[in-house]
Protein backbone atom coordinates (compact mmCIF):
# COMPACT_ATOMS: atom_id res chain seq x y z
CA UNK A 1 0.00 0.00 0.00
CA UNK A 2 1.09 3.18 -1.18
CA UNK A 3 0.42 6.66 0.95
CA UNK A 4 1.55 10.37 0.93
CA UNK A 5 0.84 13.55 3.04
CA UNK A 6 2.20 16.86 3.01
CA UNK A 7 3.54 17.97 6.16
CA UNK A 8 2.60 20.62 8.81
CA UNK A 9 2.42 24.39 8.44
CA UNK A 10 5.87 25.26 9.84
CA UNK A 11 7.40 22.77 7.49
CA UNK A 12 5.66 23.28 3.98
CA UNK A 13 8.67 25.94 3.11
CA UNK A 14 10.95 22.94 3.66
CA UNK A 15 9.27 19.69 3.18
CA UNK A 16 7.82 18.62 -0.07
CA UNK A 17 5.92 15.29 1.18
CA UNK A 18 6.10 12.31 2.85
CA UNK A 19 5.67 9.10 1.34
CA UNK A 20 4.99 5.65 2.99
CA UNK A 21 5.06 2.32 1.50
CA UNK A 22 3.87 -0.83 3.69
CA UNK A 23 4.58 -4.23 2.78
CA UNK A 24 6.31 -3.38 -0.14
CA UNK A 25 6.21 -6.03 -2.86
CA UNK A 26 8.61 -5.00 -5.97
CA UNK A 27 12.23 -5.99 -5.61
CA UNK A 28 13.80 -2.39 -7.36
CA UNK A 29 12.56 0.89 -7.69
CA UNK A 30 14.01 3.25 -10.79
CA UNK A 31 15.23 6.65 -9.17
CA UNK A 32 15.15 9.66 -12.30
CA UNK A 33 16.45 12.97 -11.34
CA UNK A 34 14.26 14.96 -9.57
CA UNK A 35 16.78 18.10 -7.98
CA UNK A 36 15.57 16.51 -4.35
CA UNK A 37 16.70 14.80 -1.72
CA UNK A 38 15.04 12.21 0.39
CA UNK A 39 15.49 10.63 3.65
CA UNK A 40 14.19 6.69 3.57
CA UNK A 41 13.29 4.94 6.12
CA UNK A 42 13.59 0.72 5.85
CA UNK A 43 11.81 -1.49 8.73
CA UNK A 44 11.75 -5.32 8.06
CA UNK A 45 11.02 -8.22 10.45
CA UNK A 46 14.52 -8.55 10.48
CA UNK A 47 16.39 -4.95 10.58
CA UNK A 48 15.72 -1.06 10.76
CA UNK A 49 17.71 1.47 8.78
CA UNK A 50 17.87 5.04 7.28
CA UNK A 51 19.32 6.14 4.36
CA UNK A 52 19.54 9.72 2.82
CA UNK A 53 19.74 9.65 -1.30
CA UNK A 54 21.06 12.75 -2.85
CA UNK A 55 19.97 14.63 -5.94
CA UNK A 56 20.14 12.44 -8.94
CA UNK A 57 21.51 13.09 -12.49
CA UNK A 58 20.39 10.15 -14.03
CA UNK A 59 18.68 6.82 -14.02
CA UNK A 60 19.23 4.55 -11.58
CA UNK A 61 17.82 1.61 -9.88
CA UNK A 62 17.88 0.47 -6.22
CA UNK A 63 17.05 -2.97 -4.64
CA UNK A 64 14.15 -3.50 -2.26
CA UNK A 65 13.14 -5.96 0.11
CA UNK A 66 10.07 -7.88 -0.40
CA UNK A 67 7.65 -7.61 2.22
CA UNK A 68 9.35 -3.95 4.01
CA UNK A 69 7.92 -1.00 4.79
CA UNK A 70 9.45 2.39 3.20
CA UNK A 71 9.23 5.63 4.89
CA UNK A 72 10.22 9.00 3.12
CA UNK A 73 11.03 12.55 3.34
CA UNK A 74 11.21 14.34 0.43
CA UNK A 75 12.74 18.10 0.74
CA UNK A 76 12.02 20.92 -1.39
CA UNK A 77 15.35 21.87 -3.65
CA UNK A 78 17.43 23.06 -1.62
CA UNK A 79 15.67 23.29 1.62
CA UNK A 80 17.78 19.87 3.01
CA UNK A 81 20.47 22.16 4.16
CA UNK A 82 18.18 22.86 7.09
CA UNK A 83 18.56 19.13 8.47
CA UNK A 84 21.28 17.87 7.22
CA UNK A 85 25.25 17.47 8.83
CA UNK A 86 26.72 16.81 4.34
CA UNK A 87 25.74 19.43 1.28
CA UNK A 88 23.79 18.66 -1.25
CA UNK A 89 26.80 18.50 -3.73
CA UNK A 90 28.32 15.86 -1.06
CA UNK A 91 25.23 13.44 -1.64
CA UNK A 92 24.81 13.83 -5.31
CA UNK A 93 23.95 10.61 -7.14
CA UNK A 94 24.71 8.64 -4.40
CA UNK A 95 23.12 7.04 -1.34
CA UNK A 96 24.50 7.39 2.03
CA UNK A 97 23.79 5.88 5.94
CA UNK A 98 21.95 8.12 7.88
CA UNK A 99 24.50 8.31 10.94
CA UNK A 100 26.62 10.84 10.52
CA UNK A 101 24.34 12.96 7.65
CA UNK A 102 21.14 13.32 9.37
CA UNK A 103 21.33 16.59 11.23
CA UNK A 104 18.11 15.71 13.53
CA UNK A 105 16.17 12.76 15.70
CA UNK A 106 13.70 10.81 13.90
CA UNK A 107 11.44 10.41 17.19
CA UNK A 108 9.73 7.10 17.30
CA UNK A 109 8.70 7.33 13.40
CA UNK A 110 10.86 4.16 12.70
CA UNK A 111 8.73 2.45 15.44
CA UNK A 112 5.23 3.72 13.91
CA UNK A 113 5.86 3.07 10.86
CA UNK A 114 2.70 0.72 10.90
CA UNK A 115 0.84 3.15 12.76
CA UNK A 116 -1.60 5.63 11.44
CA UNK A 117 -0.05 8.54 13.00
CA UNK A 118 3.49 7.88 11.47
CA UNK A 119 3.49 11.05 9.62
CA UNK A 120 2.62 12.95 12.60
CA UNK A 121 5.43 11.60 14.04
CA UNK A 122 7.50 13.03 11.37
CA UNK A 123 6.03 16.55 11.74
CA UNK A 124 6.89 16.81 15.64
CA UNK A 125 10.69 15.35 15.07
CA UNK A 126 11.28 17.79 11.89
CA UNK A 127 9.47 20.99 14.02
CA UNK A 128 11.31 20.19 17.00
CA UNK A 129 14.49 20.13 14.90
CA UNK A 130 13.28 23.31 13.72
CA UNK A 131 12.33 25.29 17.32
CA UNK A 132 16.01 24.94 18.41
CA UNK A 133 18.14 25.44 15.13
CA UNK A 134 15.74 27.98 13.50
CA UNK A 135 15.85 28.03 9.59
CA UNK A 136 15.83 31.69 7.81
CA UNK A 137 14.93 31.98 3.93
CA UNK A 138 17.87 32.82 1.77
CA UNK A 139 18.30 34.64 -1.64
CA UNK A 140 19.00 30.81 -3.04
CA UNK A 141 15.63 29.58 -1.81
CA UNK A 142 14.11 32.25 -4.31
CA UNK A 143 16.26 31.35 -7.20
CA UNK A 144 15.43 28.15 -7.01
CA UNK A 145 11.36 28.96 -6.38
CA UNK A 146 11.68 31.15 -9.63
CA UNK A 147 13.40 28.61 -11.82
CA UNK A 148 10.77 25.68 -10.88
CA UNK A 149 7.76 28.37 -11.43
CA UNK A 150 8.94 29.13 -14.67
CA UNK A 151 9.64 25.08 -15.62
CA UNK A 152 12.94 25.68 -16.10
CA UNK A 153 12.62 28.32 -18.78
CA UNK A 154 14.23 31.12 -16.65
CA UNK A 155 17.65 32.29 -18.38
CA UNK A 156 20.32 32.18 -15.63
CA UNK A 157 21.13 35.59 -15.86
CA UNK A 158 17.42 36.52 -14.29
CA UNK A 159 18.24 33.64 -11.52
CA UNK A 160 21.69 35.28 -10.82
CA UNK A 161 20.35 38.95 -10.42
CA UNK A 162 17.06 36.97 -7.92
CA UNK A 163 20.28 35.85 -5.74
CA UNK A 164 21.96 39.54 -5.77
CA UNK A 165 25.58 37.81 -6.18
CA UNK A 166 27.85 37.15 -9.31
CA UNK A 167 27.20 34.19 -11.06
CA UNK A 168 30.10 32.44 -10.27
CA UNK A 169 29.06 32.57 -6.64
CA UNK A 170 25.60 31.80 -7.36
CA UNK A 171 26.42 28.80 -9.28
CA UNK A 172 28.52 27.94 -6.22
CA UNK A 173 26.37 28.28 -3.61
CA UNK A 174 23.34 26.60 -6.09
CA UNK A 175 25.66 23.80 -6.38
CA UNK A 176 26.21 23.49 -2.35
CA UNK A 177 22.37 23.90 -1.83
CA UNK A 178 20.78 21.81 -4.43
CA UNK A 179 23.31 19.42 -5.54
CA UNK A 180 23.45 19.98 -9.47
CA UNK A 181 24.66 23.41 -11.02
CA UNK A 182 21.27 25.73 -11.92
CA UNK A 183 21.13 24.76 -15.85
CA UNK A 184 21.36 21.46 -14.40
CA UNK A 185 18.48 21.83 -12.44
CA UNK A 186 16.36 24.13 -14.86
CA UNK A 187 16.98 21.04 -17.32
CA UNK A 188 15.55 18.55 -14.57
CA UNK A 189 12.74 20.86 -13.66
CA UNK A 190 11.75 20.92 -17.71
CA UNK A 191 11.91 17.12 -18.02
CA UNK A 192 9.76 16.46 -15.02
CA UNK A 193 7.26 19.25 -16.26
CA UNK A 194 6.92 17.78 -19.38
CA UNK A 195 6.99 13.91 -18.07
CA UNK A 196 3.70 15.07 -16.31
CA UNK A 197 2.19 16.63 -19.16
CA UNK A 198 3.10 13.37 -20.93
CA UNK A 199 2.02 10.92 -18.33
CA UNK A 200 -1.38 12.92 -18.09
CA UNK A 201 -2.17 12.76 -21.80
CA UNK A 202 -2.54 16.54 -22.10
CA UNK A 203 -1.57 17.10 -25.51
CA UNK A 204 0.78 15.54 -28.50
CA UNK A 205 4.42 14.62 -28.03
CA UNK A 206 5.18 17.51 -30.22
CA UNK A 207 3.30 19.99 -28.47
CA UNK A 208 4.49 19.06 -25.20
CA UNK A 209 8.24 20.04 -26.32
CA UNK A 210 6.93 23.27 -27.70
CA UNK A 211 4.75 24.11 -24.48
CA UNK A 212 7.79 23.16 -22.34
CA UNK A 213 10.64 24.86 -24.17
CA UNK A 214 12.19 22.30 -26.06
CA UNK A 215 13.24 23.37 -30.04
CA UNK A 216 11.09 20.30 -30.90
CA UNK A 217 10.35 16.84 -30.24
CA UNK A 218 14.11 15.31 -31.06
CA UNK A 219 15.55 17.99 -28.46
CA UNK A 220 12.94 16.41 -25.83
CA UNK A 221 13.80 12.70 -26.63
CA UNK A 222 16.94 13.42 -26.58
CA UNK A 223 16.83 14.90 -23.31
CA UNK A 224 14.80 12.26 -21.71
CA UNK A 225 17.13 9.56 -22.76
CA UNK A 226 19.88 11.20 -21.34
CA UNK A 227 18.15 12.06 -18.29
CA UNK A 228 16.29 8.68 -17.62
CA UNK A 229 16.93 6.40 -20.32
CA UNK A 230 13.95 6.38 -21.31
CA UNK A 231 11.97 7.74 -24.22
CA UNK A 232 9.24 10.16 -24.45
CA UNK A 233 7.19 7.66 -26.43
CA UNK A 234 7.72 4.90 -24.08
CA UNK A 235 6.51 7.11 -21.14
CA UNK A 236 3.25 8.13 -23.33
CA UNK A 237 2.33 4.53 -23.75
CA UNK A 238 2.74 3.62 -19.85
CA UNK A 239 5.31 1.08 -20.84
CA UNK A 240 7.88 2.84 -18.27
CA UNK A 241 6.90 3.82 -14.91
CA UNK A 242 9.42 5.76 -12.40
CA UNK A 243 7.28 8.43 -10.53
CA UNK A 244 6.33 7.62 -6.83
CA UNK A 245 6.39 10.91 -5.75
CA UNK A 246 3.16 13.20 -6.20
CA UNK A 247 1.58 14.41 -2.98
Amino acid sequence: MFDSSAPSAPLADYISHYWLCRGNQDGTHTIVPDGSVDVVIQVSDRTAQCAVFGTATRRRSIQLEIGAHYLGIRFKPGRARHFLAASARELTDRCEDADGVLDFELGDAPERIDRPDVFACLDRALERHISRHPASRGRIDDAVDAIESSYGALCMREAAALFGRSSRQFERVFLQAVGVPPKMFSRIVRFRRASALISSRAASLADIAAATGYSDQSHMSNEFRHLASVSPRALASRAVVFFQDAP
